[in-house]
């Protein structure tokens, strides 16, 4: 304290001499220390800022090592997706758009019916599960590939936002052919994320889109109505092969409506696998069944429309209305056929009817996974009563 007394001593002492020379150091010493104080202020200044910035940023934290979300990969120009071989709709029995995930390349499609084609609606970049392949067991991390329904929704807030987004869709894990081939597992969704996670991160077997996203998507999903199909890699076709494949398709359908219609059995059953089983029945009782209905019936006729058709691998969906009318009996309703493929031809493994509920032609609860199971290799015996004749 006592040096401090000195130095300001000093200091008053020098600003009362008047020699110009003295004077012009002293103004120069002022300057001098004016900005020496103007430096200390900047630089702490910007220290404060940077600190403020990273106390926000661990306000919202963003994983240390998050990369940016892929990027989602148009098809390519002029080509349509081999697995959704037809989005027909003449009514309002079935939605004209369907979901398409591209496993492979991170890439969720919606794709809608356009006259005899398709148009893309939308694609968005998506994350699945952390392992890769085909799920086959409980906890495999993977993601299912299949022909899949939108069943339910939830709000994300109310069960998880942190790993689930603002919204939550439940699909139909496991379908008609993960049953049949014993797939476990269950709880595959399409959900979203928060900003604060990566797209890159990997589920646990969903299918990830983030929020905005998802709320976009909602507008296009009618529930237990809308498809989603999840594949390895997309196979895409120029027009003209897309349009032979499905001319294909529905000329193998129409066989199978001729026949049925025409009482030509043998014609009819050909089109049916040997592990066929539906309704409780397998291919030999469904047969005798059939035969019954002939004998019964002097006319049948079987009119098809609204078809749809979806394709992955050996696997194909039929999906259409039906009316149904015999001299004795007339139903109508929605039908949806299982496809296997076996050698070079198509065979039917299970069919799933449902028949026109008197206020709406939609599908219902056709497609819950009870009904499905139902309808599962194994599971019970031929009902003694005879289903409806539309099946």
């Amino acid at each position: 304290m006592k040096a401090y007394r000195t130095i300001d001593q000093r200091l008053k002492a020098w600003c009362k001499i008047n020699s110009p020379m003295k004077k012009g150091l002293l103004y120069s010493f002022l300057i001098i220390a004016c900005g020496l104080v103007l430096y200390q202020y900047v630089a702490v200044s910007t220290t404060f800022a940077a600190d403020v910035a990273k106390s926000d940023q661990k306000v919202d934290p963003k994983p240390a090592d998050a990369k940016s979300d892929p990027v989602a990969e148009m098809p390519p120009a002029g080509m349509l997706p081999s697995a959704l071989l037809s989005l027909t709709v003449d009514s309002d029995t079935f939605p004209r758009r369907a979901f398409l995930v591209d496993k492979r390349r991170r890439t969720l499609t919606v794709w809608e019916g356009n006259g005899k084609t398709l148009k893309l609606n939308c694609a968005y970049p998506t994350d699945i599960g952390q392992k890769e392949g085909d799920k086959l067991v409980q906890g495999d991390h993977r993601t299912p590939e299949g022909i899949y329904f939108f069943q339910t929704t939830m709000d994300g807030h109310k069960v998880d936002f942190n790993q689930y987004g603002s919204r939550i869709f439940t699909l139909d894990y496991p379908n008609y052919f993960d049953t049949l081939e014993k797939k476990t597992g269950n709880g595959i969704w399409l959900h979203s994320i928060p900003e604060s996670k990566s797209l890159l991160r990997g589920s646990r077997g969903c299918v990830v889109v983030r929020n905005n996203v998802i709320q976009e998507l909602g507008k296009y999903i009618d529930l237990k109505q809308t498809p989603m199909v999840i594949v390895g890699t997309v196979e895409y076709l120029s027009e003209a092969d897309w349009l032979a494949q499905q001319a294909q398709m529905k000329s193998w359908l129409d066989a199978w409506r001729v026949a049925w219609g025409g009482k030509d059995l043998d014609a009819y059953m050909a089109k049916y696998s040997e592990r066929f089983r539906s309704a409780g029945m397998g291919k030999n009782q469904w047969r005798r069944y059939k035969a019954n209905l002939a004998d019964r019936y002097s006319t049948i006729e079987v009119a098809l429309s609204d078809v749809q058709i979806f394709n992955i691998g050996p696997k194909l969906v039929f999906r259409f209305f039906q009316n149904y009318k015999s001299n004795l009996k007339q139903d109508a309703g929605t039908k949806i056929l299982y496809m296997l493929k076996n050698g070079e031809h198509y065979e039917i493994i299970g069919e799933n009817w449902q028949q026109k509920d008197p206020v709406t032609t939609r599908l219902g609860d056709a497609q819950s996974g009870d009904k499905l199971r139902d309808n599962a290799p194994n599971r019970g015996a031929a009902s003694s009563t005879p289903p409806s004749t539309g099946i």
